[in-house]
């Protein structure tokens, strides 16, 4: 079968049927697409447009060449759900005179595409596919924030992280993670109390109970360390001395003290926002629920998290 590219013009349909009499060859039209997507450009679940390619992500993967293609070294994320007290372990640790832990950056979500088949055919002959490029870019952002701030380590802690705490341990291979627990029940109440009109307390219970659920199964595949919320605020030189060291870093007392310090912005959507936060110290948890209050959809994860007893979380 001989194909040729076309619009369906009436010599192209004369053409054909005079060769498909007199040669024995049928010509066929190539869809749109169909070009595009043999040569690897359309995105994948959808066509290309207009001539345009629209590659799909490709497969997430390591760097190939570390050196060249990361500018960050040994990234710290803080693994957590929202309302567990991350805006508090990063103010605390940027604190510290050797780490620069920014208002949440949302990187997971800067995200790039090739829009022509020229960039995609460039990218591949330079071996790099879609996900490569984000992974650059994201690199690239949180390696200007470390810069910016001259110190020598970044943490970043923005709680949606859960979702792709696995990309970023291909991203950079030598990410270390800190995984941050508080009580499931004091979780979703607190992230209720903050909106109470728009989260009512049975979608607070759900929609945290995803973040926990994700950081539970990420705590499995990658090492870590774990640390608890109520123990931060009931011993905060203690708890900040054992991330020190998980860090590798030398312990500085007036990191507690994180009022006397400049950390950005703090409004809604960038970290905690509200006046136990912006009041500079370290404050007190609330108090625990009883085990036989927590909701039904919760005891399970606080008794995998040490918060309950077998008994109370079982029906």
């Amino acid at each position: 079968m001989l194909t040729v590219r076309g619009t369906g013009t009436q010599l192209a349909r004369r053409f054909g049927t005079a060769l498909e009499k007199h040669a024995g060859l049928r010509v066929t039209r190539v869809p749109r697409d169909h070009g595009a997507a043999r040569q690897g450009g359309a995105r994948q679940g959808g066509t290309a447009s207009g001539g345009t390619s629209r590659p799909g992500r490709g497969r997430v993967r390591p760097p190939a060449d570390p050196a060249a293609d990361r500018l960050l070294v040994a990234p710290v994320f803080v693994l957590s759900s929202p309302r567990a007290g991350s805006t508090l372990l990063r103010v605390v640790l940027d604190s510290h005179s050797q780490v620069h832990a920014p208002i949440e950056t949302h990187v997971r979500r800067l995200s790039v595409d090739f829009t022509t088949r020229l960039t995609q055919e460039a990218m591949d002959a330079l071996g790099h596919n879609v996900a490569d490029v984000e992974h650059i870019l994201w690199d690239r952002m949180l390696h200007r924030e470390l810069l910016r701030s001259g110190k020598q380590v970044v943490v970043e802690k923005t709680p949606s992280n859960v979702f792709v705490a696995d990309r970023f341990a291909l991203c950079w291979p030598d990410a270390r993670f800190i995984f941050l627990l508080r009580h499931p029940a004091s979780i979703a109440r607190s992230w209720h109390d903050a909106d109470p009109a728009r989260r009512p307390m049975n979608r607070a219970i759900l929609h945290t109970l995803k973040y926990m659920t994700a950081l539970e199964d990420v705590r499995h595949r990658l090492p870590g360390l774990t640390v608890r919320y109520e123990d931060v605020t009931a011993d905060p030189a203690t708890e900040f001395h054992r991330i020190c060291d998980f860090l590798g870093l030398p312990w500085e007392p007036g990191m507690v003290s994180y009022g006397d310090h400049e950390h950005g912005e703090v409004r809604k959507g960038l970290g905690d926002w509200r006046d136990k936060i912006r009041s500079g110290s370290i404050q007190a948890g609330r108090t625990l629920p009883d085990p036989d209050s927590i909701p039904r959809e919760l005891r399970a994860m606080s008794e995998c998290w040490g918060y309950a007893p077998a008994s109370a979380a079982s029906d």
